[in-house]
């Protein structure tokens, strides 16, 4: 196994697959904006390289030493309201990054390149027939934004470059938007917002095993095709508030609140990103031998909550 060169290593997801590397014994390049947090890396045994896809610097001399990439670096957008300027900003940025990387890629030492998009470019799916990646649909949500970044990779397959394209479905874990949102309102006796008059499924997928998965198609992953990450089990936002409750053992207060409001307080953006099905089967995954640490969110959210409740002492 070689050296992977990993953008976004120090995310929410990229945190947790330097975990994993170091688990699994594999080297890696992290390229982080922070030379602080290059340090951390670098103390962890991992080498670290400052810079931004955006500019020139020594990560373009990096990429060319290692024979895997995983690309999850994304401009910032957590924690806004999106409005469409702010979509249009990082719709343009998340190309920008893409055709950065991909420009520079050694094709002659690079074997694989696991792509990250999101599960938003396929729209709304529905809730009647479990999709899988060749589900076409308009994008929703955050979809029109990277569309244009999943289209261009089609250019660089045809040049040969060996592309694997993972689009994550709702990634919960102990940080980001399931405490925001789920677990610290209810422990703390808060409501907690859903959209009147909507309740759409979604395929949730535990933060660690949307990290192992990346890992995982660097070895196993189809160049040019195509894979969902999710977990066995749609759910709708209620069954997985349920499960939430059950481990804090606290009965949650539910506030619905009209689209119109919704829209004021985050923006059109995540408005229709959370009215859209994301109906998917993991199916093409686990053909490949994929194992999940957390097959559902059942298995899942107690580990987290815990995680969660932990820091909170």
């Amino acid at each position: 196994m070689g050296k992977v060169f990993i953008t976004g290593g120090t995310g929410y997801v990229g945190s947790r697959l330097i975990d994993e590397v170091i688990k699994e014994g594999r080297q890696a390049v992290v390229l982080t904006r922070s030379a602080d947090k290059a340090e951390q890396l670098r103390q962890r045994g991992v080498d670290a390289v400052v810079g931004d896809l955006l500019s020139d610097g020594p990560w373009q001399q990096a990429i060319q030493t290692c024979e895997s990439i995983i690309h999850l670096a994304s401009p910032p957008t957590w924690g806004k309201k999106v409005t469409k300027k702010v979509a249009n900003t990082f719709g343009q940025g998340h190309y920008k990054m893409t055709v950065r990387l991909l420009d520079h890629v050694n094709p002659r030492m690079t074997k694989k390149i696991v792509y990250i998009a999101g599960t938003s470019y396929y729209g709304d799916t529905g809730a009647d027939t479990l999709r899988d990646s060749d589900y076409k649909n308009e994008p929703k949500g955050w979809g029109p934004y990277i569309e244009a970044s999943v289209n261009v990779l089609d250019r660089y397959m045809e040049k040969g470059l060996p592309i694997v394209t993972a689009f994550p479905a709702q990634i919960y874990g102990p940080d980001s938007w399931m405490p925001q949102l789920f677990i610290g309102p209810i422990y703390h006796k808060k409501p907690v917002y859903s959209l009147k008059g909507y309740e759409p499924y979604f395929s949730p997928i535990h933060v660690e095993d949307t990290a192992r998965a990346c890992l995982f198609l660097t070895e196993h992953g189809a160049a040019s095709e195509r894979y969902i990450l999710c977990d066995n089990e749609p759910m709708t936002t209620t069954a997985f508030m349920k499960l939430i409750e059950k481990e804090l053992q606290v009965e949650g207060k539910v506030r619905s609140i009209p689209r119109w409001l919704c829209q004021l307080l985050l923006g059109p953006v995540l408005t229709e990103y959370a009215t859209a099905h994301t109906y998917f089967t993991n199916k093409r995954l686990k053909d490949i031998g994929f194992e999940y640490r957390y097959p559902t969110a059942k298995d899942g959210i107690p580990s987290v909550v815990r995680q969660w409740v932990s820091r909170q002492s």
